[in-house]
Protein backbone atom coordinates (compact mmCIF):
# COMPACT_ATOMS: atom_id res chain seq x y z
CA UNK A 1 0.00 0.00 0.00
CA UNK A 2 1.62 3.33 -0.86
CA UNK A 3 1.50 6.57 0.49
CA UNK A 4 -1.18 9.04 -0.02
CA UNK A 5 1.32 10.81 -2.33
CA UNK A 6 1.96 7.87 -4.33
CA UNK A 7 -2.07 7.58 -4.98
CA UNK A 8 -1.98 11.11 -5.95
CA UNK A 9 0.14 10.28 -8.24
CA UNK A 10 -1.58 7.59 -9.66
CA UNK A 11 -5.23 9.66 -9.42
CA UNK A 12 -3.18 12.46 -11.52
CA UNK A 13 -2.52 9.82 -14.34
CA UNK A 14 -6.62 10.03 -15.02
CA UNK A 15 -8.38 12.89 -16.56
CA UNK A 16 -9.83 15.12 -13.88
CA UNK A 17 -13.21 16.82 -13.78
CA UNK A 18 -12.91 20.12 -15.16
CA UNK A 19 -9.86 22.56 -15.62
CA UNK A 20 -7.63 23.10 -13.46
CA UNK A 21 -8.48 19.48 -11.54
CA UNK A 22 -4.06 19.29 -11.35
CA UNK A 23 -3.66 22.49 -9.22
CA UNK A 24 -6.21 21.58 -7.05
CA UNK A 25 -4.87 17.97 -6.64
CA UNK A 26 -1.38 19.37 -5.80
CA UNK A 27 -2.57 22.34 -3.90
CA UNK A 28 -4.71 19.92 -1.80
CA UNK A 29 -1.55 17.65 -1.54
CA UNK A 30 0.28 20.38 0.45
CA UNK A 31 -2.29 21.48 2.19
CA UNK A 32 -2.54 17.92 3.72
CA UNK A 33 1.34 18.24 3.89
CA UNK A 34 0.86 21.07 6.19
CA UNK A 35 -1.32 19.14 8.55
CA UNK A 36 0.40 16.11 8.89
CA UNK A 37 2.16 18.02 11.86
CA UNK A 38 0.45 17.99 14.95
CA UNK A 39 1.53 21.49 15.97
CA UNK A 40 0.10 22.80 13.00
CA UNK A 41 -3.16 20.80 13.81
CA UNK A 42 -3.44 22.17 16.84
CA UNK A 43 -3.08 25.77 15.76
CA UNK A 44 -5.54 25.08 12.96
CA UNK A 45 -7.89 23.75 15.98
CA UNK A 46 -7.07 27.04 17.93
CA UNK A 47 -8.06 29.24 14.82
CA UNK A 48 -11.38 27.75 14.19
CA UNK A 49 -12.42 29.72 17.04
CA UNK A 50 -11.35 32.69 15.42
CA UNK A 51 -8.01 34.94 14.67
CA UNK A 52 -5.77 35.42 16.71
CA UNK A 53 -2.22 37.01 17.14
CA UNK A 54 1.05 34.66 16.89
CA UNK A 55 2.08 35.52 21.04
CA UNK A 56 -1.90 34.42 21.83
CA UNK A 57 -1.67 30.79 19.95
CA UNK A 58 2.48 30.70 21.71
CA UNK A 59 0.45 31.27 25.31
CA UNK A 60 -1.84 28.13 24.11
CA UNK A 61 0.88 26.12 22.87
CA UNK A 62 3.89 24.39 24.59
CA UNK A 63 6.07 26.02 21.41
CA UNK A 64 7.78 29.51 21.40
CA UNK A 65 6.49 31.88 19.62
CA UNK A 66 9.29 31.74 16.58
CA UNK A 67 7.88 28.25 16.22
CA UNK A 68 4.24 29.19 16.20
CA UNK A 69 5.76 31.97 13.13
CA UNK A 70 6.91 29.39 11.35
CA UNK A 71 3.83 26.55 11.52
CA UNK A 72 2.32 29.87 10.42
CA UNK A 73 4.27 30.48 7.39
CA UNK A 74 3.56 26.77 6.23
CA UNK A 75 -0.07 26.71 7.00
CA UNK A 76 -0.27 30.30 4.98
CA UNK A 77 1.62 29.10 1.90
CA UNK A 78 -0.54 25.97 1.55
CA UNK A 79 -3.62 28.30 2.00
CA UNK A 80 -5.00 27.14 5.12
CA UNK A 81 -4.45 30.34 6.97
CA UNK A 82 -4.43 33.84 6.24
CA UNK A 83 -3.66 37.50 8.12
CA UNK A 84 -4.28 40.84 8.56
CA UNK A 85 -3.00 43.77 10.25
CA UNK A 86 -5.30 45.20 12.99
CA UNK A 87 -3.75 47.95 14.81
CA UNK A 88 -0.05 46.93 15.86
CA UNK A 89 -0.63 43.22 15.78
CA UNK A 90 -1.18 40.85 12.77
CA UNK A 91 -4.25 38.41 13.58
CA UNK A 92 -4.25 34.61 11.83
CA UNK A 93 -7.39 33.17 10.84
CA UNK A 94 -8.51 30.44 8.70
CA UNK A 95 -8.61 30.55 4.92
CA UNK A 96 -12.50 29.59 4.67
CA UNK A 97 -12.01 28.76 1.35
CA UNK A 98 -8.30 26.38 2.21
CA UNK A 99 -9.96 23.08 3.13
CA UNK A 100 -12.01 23.16 -0.31
CA UNK A 101 -8.60 21.88 -2.35
CA UNK A 102 -8.30 19.17 -0.08
CA UNK A 103 -11.42 18.22 -0.21
CA UNK A 104 -11.39 18.01 -4.21
CA UNK A 105 -8.25 15.88 -3.88
CA UNK A 106 -9.99 13.23 -1.65
CA UNK A 107 -13.21 13.53 -3.54
CA UNK A 108 -11.11 12.59 -6.97
CA UNK A 109 -10.31 9.04 -4.60
CA UNK A 110 -14.08 8.90 -3.48
CA UNK A 111 -15.09 9.41 -7.09
CA UNK A 112 -12.89 6.49 -8.43
CA UNK A 113 -13.94 4.01 -5.78
CA UNK A 114 -17.83 4.94 -6.11
CA UNK A 115 -17.60 4.56 -9.89
CA UNK A 116 -15.83 1.00 -9.54
CA UNK A 117 -18.65 0.18 -6.98
CA UNK A 118 -21.55 1.18 -9.32
CA UNK A 119 -19.52 -0.90 -12.30
CA UNK A 120 -19.61 -4.28 -9.69
CA UNK A 121 -23.32 -3.64 -8.74
CA UNK A 122 -24.21 -3.44 -12.31
CA UNK A 123 -22.15 -6.77 -13.67
CA UNK A 124 -23.58 -8.35 -10.04
CA UNK A 125 -27.33 -7.65 -11.59
CA UNK A 126 -26.35 -8.79 -14.89
CA UNK A 127 -24.95 -12.22 -13.36
CA UNK A 128 -27.95 -12.57 -11.01
CA UNK A 129 -30.26 -11.82 -14.03
CA UNK A 130 -28.76 -14.35 -16.29
CA UNK A 131 -28.48 -17.35 -13.48
CA UNK A 132 -24.51 -16.86 -13.18
CA UNK A 133 -23.29 -17.28 -9.81
CA UNK A 134 -21.91 -14.30 -8.30
CA UNK A 135 -18.40 -13.96 -7.54
CA UNK A 136 -18.94 -14.39 -3.93
CA UNK A 137 -21.31 -17.31 -4.42
CA UNK A 138 -18.67 -19.00 -6.69
CA UNK A 139 -15.76 -18.18 -4.10
CA UNK A 140 -18.11 -19.67 -1.12
CA UNK A 141 -18.57 -22.95 -3.34
CA UNK A 142 -15.10 -23.76 -4.42
CA UNK A 143 -14.07 -23.07 -0.99
CA UNK A 144 -17.08 -25.89 0.43
CA UNK A 145 -15.55 -28.36 -2.35
CA UNK A 146 -12.16 -27.88 -1.23
CA UNK A 147 -13.10 -28.83 2.18
CA UNK A 148 -14.39 -32.21 1.45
Amino acid sequence: MGTYRTMARRADAGPGPGRGAGRDARRGEQQLDALGDARRRDIVALLADGAVSVGELADRLPISRPAVSQHLKVLKEAGLVRDHAEGTRRLYGLDPSGPADVRAYLDRFWSNHLAAFAEYVGEDAVRRRSGAPSDKAGRGDESERDRS
